[in-house]
């Protein structure tokens, strides 16, 4: 049970450079479209079929404008819902309108096949159900009144059978590839020791101009008497130190902050939010590491410096990261100078 619930964690994560291979797919999958599309609509012509001359012109026409918005004006998350519904509407034309077989129902086919690698898990599997249903209904329902003239009685028994075969291999195949990249992915963006992300995943994070909103703030996080706890009760006690901030992090922030473990000790996490309202949830993380109780060690103490865009108005988010890792030293230089402890002892 433990393991099923990793993978589907595991499936539904998002990774960072997610929206740049979907964009990259969007702007492949129109042109590719397009051009087909674009094929299908002289034969049609020529073939006199208004119906799917109509269905022809409607696939050029959206996803040349799905390419444009993707690749142009970049809004991916638009223009993949956008293909899915011109896929959607124009494959639940072809079985009710019949003709021919194989170009017409069996054009369902390609659903299963790549519904779940081009449009992502969400989309993917709800396109999935809705022509699992669809097929269903056609098929073993009062519905296919509608539809057995079309088609011949041998083609009726045996299609949805086909279908279903299709799908659930179709399934497990796309459900496993997409499974593997992302741990891949995890494994590239995740620190194995604390679990959270990387540094190059935050350096990374940090150059996507998405990031740059006039809410963002950095907060630059750093354990306070490592070394000192090394020194006295091993390297077991410090990583048990290091390991706990992540922990400290959510319980203040919330589970879905963005935290990475820069190195060492020091931690930086991204939250958008006001600087008030970041301000009140550190002071809560610190109260939560002062009453830590651990197996090697109690209470943490932790040195943190925040920026605000809203207060750093002229800064990008790297320099902001800059100046939040500035704001961290200020605070440790005052938590050593309280405590009378020399600050290279840290």
């Amino acid at each position: 049970m433990r393991s099923k619930t990793k993978m589907l964690s595991i499936l539904r994560s998002e990774i960072k450079q997610d929206n740049e291979k979907q964009r990259s797919k969007n702007v492949a999958m129109s042109a590719i479209v397009c051009l087909a599309a674009g094929i299908m609509l002289v034969m049609n012509i020529m073939r006199h079929s208004t119906l799917m001359t109509m269905t022809s012109v409607i696939l050029v026409a959206g996803f040349a404008c799905t390419g444009i918005l993707a690749g142009v004006f970049n809004k991916t998350r638009i223009s993949t819902i956008i293909m899915a519904a011109l896929l959607t509407g124009v494959f639940t034309v072809f079985p009710i309108s019949g003709g021919n077989e194989g170009f017409a129902v069996l054009w369902l086919l390609l659903i299963p096949l790549f519904s779940i690698s081009l449009f992502g898990m969400k989309i993917g599997i709800g396109m999935n159900i809705y022509f699992t249903l669809l097929i269903l209904l056609l098929f073993y329902s009062s519905m296919n009144i509608h539809i057995s003239g079309l088609y011949t009685e041998n083609f009726m028994h045996r299609f949805p059978i086909l279908f279903i075969a299709d799908l659930a291999t179709s399934q497990i195949l796309a459900l496993s590839s997409e499974y593997y990249y992302k741990v891949n992915r995890l494994q590239l963006f995740t620190d194995d020791m604390t679990g959270v992300y990387n540094r190059k995943y935050f350096i990374e994070l940090l150059g996507d101009p998405a990031n740059l909103k006039n809410d963002l703030c950095i907060s630059v996080i750093d354990v306070n008497g490592l070394k000192e706890t090394n020194d006295s009760r091993g390297h077991a006690a410090g990583d048990e130190m290091i390991c706990a901030v992540p922990q400290f992090v959510k319980h203040a922030f919330g589970k879905d902050t963005v935290i990475a473990r820069m190195g060492g000790d020091e931690f930086a996490v991204l939250t958008y939010d006001d600087p008030e309202s970041v301000s009140e949830k550190i002071g809560r993380m610190k109260k939560i590491a002062e009453k830590h109780k651990g197996e090697l060690i109690n209470e943490v103490y932790l040195s943190v410096g925040t920026a605000c865009r809203s207060e750093f108005k002229d800064l990008d988010p790297e320099a902001l990261y800059r100046a939040a890792d500035k704001l961290m030293y200020e605070d440790k230089t005052a938590y050593y100078r309280i405590k009378g402890n020399d600050r290279r002892r840290r």
